[in-house]
């Protein structure tokens, strides 16, 4: 029992502990990543075998079992209640009577706390897979989506939502970790369209735009198909996704994202940013501080050859990279994306940051950031959110502790930030309605 107690009591708090610390260096923050996003997603766990093997520690007389299980529990309630926090940030944004404004029915399948330990799962839903929105103009390949709709014995709300998902704009593609949010979304009545956009290099910044904006077009041309209201079409993202949601949304009509084939008003209802980078130049300072532990694969040498040319095949498999990539490590998302760094086309990365399309033509905005976020776009956002605000533009600014990029895919039922990000989502996306 002594050494059970030890376990638990041990794991809890280092585990814990990966929530106080915030990387500074890119090295850290590369190794601590994934693990401080488990120990914030189990925080609620961590606690509980943080008291169980201080209890267990008592009983055997184990004062080291004992002081270390208190501070896992200690540190890991910490979390939860500092992620869970309540905010005023909607009656900032839409008066202090903002709830009063969604529907009861709506308000009945929401989530009823910021975060629960017991979370019903969401209903079951229809699920069109691999649906065919468009074709990218510079490669002809076909756009592909997948369509979530609501149970039958849900009324629409009206709303069309367009998701895309992170990306760095090289890896990943849809249905990423995100199939228990849309069922979630689509239980209370919305449409979710999961967009499978175009990655680098096969498409730089302003293609893919131009495929956010054919998603815009293809969801108001099939509105009436789906039961949705085409003035009511709302952009999520997350990270690159985020940044392309956001442009999107905020860059309706530049001549620089249009598209030939795309001839209707692309501007849409609101949009909501998962910590996507609002400032590309910024966003690239702090990926560079993450290349220093990158010079082994770099493909400079023949062993850091073989070693992208084996991550490019393992990434390929896993679905991580579509069947063309290569892996970029994180000082070249952005060159490799935009054909240079800001010093070589700076013109670019203005172009390609939010924040510079910034004015009252601006739809409502929800933003959610960790202020853990490895690339150290905290500043960025809340930057953004004043700018928003100075603007006259809605925004909604929520800020997560201690929590890193990515929070809201990580073991999302439990996590007490992912269900905190959903919270808030829900709303924000109820008072467009």
């Amino acid at each position: 029992m002594k050494r059970i107690s030890r376990i638990l009591s041990y794991l809890s708090a280092f585990l814990g502990g990966l929530t106080l610390i915030r990387p500074r260096s890119g090295w850290t923050s590369t190794v601590l990543g994934v693990p401080k996003l488990v120990a914030g997603a189990w925080s609620p766990f961590l606690a509980l075998m943080g008291g169980l093997g201080a209890l267990i520690g008592l009983a055997r007389r184990d004062r080291k079992a004992v002081w270390a299980g208190l501070f896992g529990t200690a540190v890991a309630v910490r979390h939860v209640v500092r992620v869970t926090a309540p905010h005023d940030g909607f009656a900032q944004a839409f008066g202090s009577d903002w709830q009063s404004r969604i529907p009861p029915e709506l308000r009945a399948r929401m989530l009823q706390k910021r975060w629960s330990p017991v979370v019903r799962d969401p209903p079951q839903v229809t699920w069109q897979r691999h649906v065919v929105f468009g074709t990218h103009q510079e490669t002809g390949d076909p756009l592909l989506a997948d369509v979530w709709q609501p149970p039958d014995n849900v009324s629409r709300t009206g709303l069309g939502i367009i998701y895309l998902h992170g990306s760095a704009w090289h890896y990943l593609d849809k249905d990423m970790g995100t199939r228990r949010f849309f069922r979630h979304l689509a239980g209370q009545g919305h449409v979710i369209m999961d967009v499978a956009y175009t990655l680098a290099p096969r498409a730089q910044l302003q293609a893919m735009v131009a495929d956010v904006k054919r998603a815009v077009a293809w969801m108001k041309a099939n509105a009436a198909e789906y039961g949705v209201n085409p003035e009511r079409i709302i952009l999520i993202g997350g990270s690159a996704g985020g940044q392309l949601a956001l442009l999107a949304a905020y860059a309706p009509d530049h001549p620089e994202f249009q598209s030939a084939d795309v001839d209707v008003d692309t501007s849409v209802r609101a949009v909501v940013s998962y910590y996507g980078p609002p400032d590309l130049k910024a966003f690239h300072a702090s990926s560079n501080s993450h290349s220093r532990q990158e010079n082994s694969t770099t493909g400079r040498t023949r062993r850091g050859r073989a070693l992208l040319a084996r991550m490019g095949s393992l990434g390929r498999r896993a679905r991580v990279l579509p069947p063309d990539g290569k892996y970029v490590g994180y000082a070249g998302f952005l060159p490799n994306l935009l054909g240079g760094t800001p010093d070589e086309v700076p013109e670019l990365y203005q172009l390609g940051s939010p924040i510079n399309h910034v004015g009252p033509h601006c739809p409502p905005t929800l933003l959610l950031q960790g202020t853990h976020d490895m690339f150290g776009m905290a500043p960025d956002v809340r930057h953004l959110h004043r700018a928003l605000c100075k603007a006259g533009d809605t925004s909604v600014y929520v800020e997560f502790p201690d929590t890193d990029h990515a929070f809201d895919i990580i073991f999302p039922r439990w996590s007490p930030a992912a269900q905190a990000a959903t919270y808030d989502t829900e709303r924000f996306l109820a008072l467009m309605v």
